[in-house]
């Protein structure tokens, strides 16, 4: 929309001002804090700036003040809040309000979001019990289907505008490949050269909160990411799509969370299934924008196939696939992270019934065991 140029620049502003907040409180470099800058970084491609994001990141803040606790427990909410910034701008600049008042009630809102992020977000945790990486886009879902109910029942309309460019694929192929050639090498240089950790992570679930650069280190973490980030990569090739702002941006926010949960091992079988059902679905084109980006996001359901194992994964992925075009429906397109609402639903949905399953199954194995030690006796 802005141009190859702008975009870069609003991306380097965003991700520039969340390193210096989070080094201004003093925050420990650890998993969490690498995939929300990494999120902001990659949605600043499509749909964050600087205007619609700050309100909400203050709106943290001062709920932080009111807790009285400092706000360095609640800097990465604030990052990952921003996902709801289309709520800020379409105040500000679609309801029609004079442009004063726009603002006015712009950033409010915003603020008022802020302030409910942090509680909400860890109810919502419940919900999914930590199967689904995206925790604040599931939380920050809720929030923007409830304001756009209430915009609804007062007869304003939501329009989504996509527009996308692929003009710049062939640079961009260059640029993200050689991003996580190198990303791998700092890994393995920070790892005297050695794969010390990478073991520790691929044999990790992934469930919330799994930090691999508290678990493994930081090279071997790098070394994650910049693998997952050339398999999500690849991916958005061998299937014929373009690289474009969404899908770089989805990318970088995808690997942010391989310091925080998503690995090779864990995150192929959600990528199997989400191939198959977009190879045999008819509904939309497996090249589309929204389908790749709507893959590389479905990673954040790892936890799912880290923990029960790569089947599920598979079933995991492909009920993300048949999701993810539906709950839009709800938020109107006021959540940038509408994968992560809906993972939030997949996780809420299969956890309980594999609960269930593996514990039914585990049961009738014990009982077995048992009837045969009885018959032995």
């Amino acid at each position: 929309m802005g141009g190859f140029g702008s975009a870069f620049i609003n991306v380097g502003i965003l991700t520039l001002l969340s390193v210096l907040v989070a080094y201004r409180q003093k925050v420990i470099l650890n998993g969490p804090l690498f995939a929300s800058i990494l999120t902001v970084t990659g949605f600043s491609f499509f749909g964050k700036n600087l205007y619609n994001s700050i309100s909400i990141i203050l709106g943290v803040y001062l709920y932080a003040v009111f807790v009285n606790k400092p706000f360095s427990q609640y800097i990465m909410i604030g990052l990952f809040g921003s996902a709801l910034s289309p709520v800020v701008s379409y105040i500000t600049f679609g309801m029609r309000f004079p442009l004063l008042v726009g603002i006015l009630l712009g950033n409010l809102a915003g603020i008022a979001i802020g302030l409910l992020l942090p509680p909400l977000a860890a109810q919502t945790l419940v919900f999914h019990r930590g199967f689904t990486l995206y925790n604040i886009g599931f939380t920050s879902g809720l929030i923007a289907m409830a304001f756009t109910a209430v915009l609804r029942l007062f007869s304003y309309s939501i329009v989504e505008n996509t527009l996308v460019s692929n003009e710049y694929h062939s640079p961009l192929v260059w640029i993200i490949f050689g991003f996580f050639l190198l990303t791998v090498g700092f890994g393995f240089y920070y790892n005297s050269f050695q794969l010390s950790g990478i073991r520790e992570i691929f044999d990790s679930s992934g469930k919330l909160t799994t930090d691999f650069i508290a678990n493994s280190g930081i090279g071997a973490t790098l070394i994650n990411m910049g693998l997952v980030g050339l398999m999500l990569s690849s991916y958005v090739l061998l299937v014929g799509g373009k690289l474009n702002g969404p899908v770089i941006g989805a990318i970088l926010s995808a690997v942010g969370f391989s310091a925080f949960g998503c690995h090779l091992k864990n995150s192929f079988p959600i990528l199997v299934g989400i191939f198959l059902a977009s190879l045999f679905g008819t509904f939309h084109e497996i090249t589309s924008t929204g389908m790749l980006v709507a893959a590389v996001f479905g990673t954040g359901l790892a936890p799912i196939s880290g923990f029960y194992g790569s089947f599920y994964g598979v079933i995991a992925g492909m009920l993300h696939i048949a999701l993810v075009h539906n709950v839009s429906t709800l938020h109107g397109g006021l959540n940038l992270y509408n994968s992560g609402f809906s993972t939030g639903f997949v996780a809420g949905i299969l956890v309980p019934i594999l609960d269930n399953f593996t514990a039914v199954r585990k049961e009738k194995k014990t009982l077995g065991k048992r009837i045969i030690k009885k018959n032995h006796r």
